[in-house]
């Protein structure tokens, strides 16, 4: 793909918002696997986080995962940057030997904030990160807690994406662990793809 091709645009921090779910995520989502997979053949995609929820608010972005093996992640990350996602510049967000991408793809007129997660294909997280977004579509009343925290949060003025992503972690790890999908605590101090 040439440089004036790339379809993937800057992305800049924003202050967090909550809003309502947006009907276009999925076929957004559905737009950036077929992107991910012309430049990358056979790299699995995989819609995840609050926007892969219908009805579920939250900040708007399109998280997506993808597993693969991890002697292949320095390759697909490069491969991502080439059609013009960038590397996080937060540096204790997530490590490189788990990288998180991030890019805004206009879809009709709206820009929608990516990120897009690499993820070794054998680590938990890639269970729990299925887990809690099939939960979250099939249990009503979780959608709504989870809702109200993000809510809240911001509400309290938390607007920082690792701040937001922070306060969230004693809700999800304490979800993660009633659904059984909680391997090892994660870190306190670790920001949730979530």
């Amino acid at each position: 793909m040439r440089a004036d091709e790339r379809c993937i645009e800057q992305y800049d921090y924003v202050p967090v918002e909550v809003r309502e779910h947006d009907p276009a995520a999925a076929a957004v989502a559905e737009r950036l696997a077929g992107l991910i997979a012309a430049c990358r053949p056979g790299t699995a995609v995989e819609h995840v986080g609050s926007s892969a929820v219908p009805g579920m608010a939250g900040k708007g972005t399109i998280d997506l995962l993808v597993p693969a093996p991890e002697a292949e992640i320095p390759e697909i990350a490069d491969a991502l940057v080439g059609i013009g996602f960038q590397r996080q510049t937060i540096r204790e967000a997530f490590p490189p030997t788990r990288p998180m991408l991030q890019g805004v793809l206009r879809h009709g007129d709206k820009p929608y904030r990516v990120h897009v997660h690499v993820v070794p294909a054998s680590s938990p997280e890639v269970a729990a990160m299925r887990g809690f977004r099939d939960a979250l579509r099939a249990d009503p009343c979780l959608r709504l807690g989870y809702a109200t925290l993000k809510r809240d949060i911001v509400t309290r003025g938390v607007t920082n994406s690792v701040a937001f992503s922070k306060a969230k972690h004693a809700y999800i790890t304490a979800a993660l662990e009633r659904l059984g999908l909680l391997a090892s605590p994660p870190d306190e101090g670790a920001c949730s793809p979530i």
